[in-house]
């Protein structure tokens, strides 16, 4: 790990919940750079931050580091992989790290929009009716995403990683996709050894640990949780 993930942190800019943002947290925690998050709870936040031009493209998150203010979600992951030296050793390493990062991104719909899906019923207190909507719509996901992923990993034989033979943005942006999964839906990486040894691998790391014990985690999206996050992001959005 360079030094310079070791002592400069970071502020991190989005709503009071994962999102877009979830992954870029991962990625600070396992290499070792401290951050804060800011959440927006106003539209006028928001409106403001754009017309000051922090936002290149006018959405969040927003990430500053390095004296740098990135935007778009898998940017800053590319930014911070390659910060933190785990972008994978070769351009064969980092060309199935990229390859490995766009799936996880196509597969991350089923947890990201877990909450927005089931807002009604969690407004109405409906919370058996949205956990048993809601897992159906999680299994949908993962018996999409997650055989092609357990295929990834076996094909790099004789490793606990999914590229080469040492950690990678892969490793990371799988464990915290299978972690949420499990979250949404307890017990479904039970199919999948190879996301499971990944994921558990990943969360052991001392910093991943650290993060997800901490203040800067933000907990699963159910129930009230959900409605409070729902209601967060349509309100600075105006929507």
């Amino acid at each position: 790990m360079a030094e310079e993930t070791k002592t400069k942190g970071a502020t991190l800019t989005y709503f009071h919940g994962r999102g877009r943002a979830e992954q870029a947290r991962w990625l600070m925690a396992a290499t070792g750079v401290s951050f804060k998050n800011v959440c927006l709870d106003e539209p006028e936040q928001f409106e403001k931050m754009k017309g000051d031009g922090l936002l290149l493209f006018g959405q969040l998150p927003l990430l500053e580091i390095d004296g740098l203010k990135l935007v778009q979600s898998q940017s800053i992951n590319r930014y911070l992989a390659r910060r933190g030296k785990i972008y994978g050793k070769t351009m064969k390493e980092q060309a199935m790290c990229d390859m490995v990062a766009d799936t996880v991104n196509d597969s991350v719909g089923g947890v990201m929009g877990y909450p927005f899906r089931l807002l009604s019923l969690f407004k109405e207190g409906k919370n058996k009716e949205a956990k048993e909507q809601g897992e159906k719509d999680l299994l949908t996901f993962i018996n999409k995403a997650f055989p092609k992923l357990e295929k990834v990993i076996k094909m790099n034989e004789n490793s606990k990683f999914i590229v080469g033979s040492s950690l990678t943005y892969a490793d990371v942006l799988v464990a915290a996709l299978a972690h949420a999964y499990d979250e949404g839906l307890p017990g479904c990486l039970d199919k999948y050894p190879g996301l499971k040894g990944v994921r558990d691998h990943v969360i052991q790391l001392p910093s991943v640990a650290e993060y997800l014990k901490s203040d800067l985690y933000f907990p699963f999206p159910r129930e009230k949780v959900a409605v409070e996050y729902c209601d967060n992001v349509n309100k600075v959005l105006s929507r």
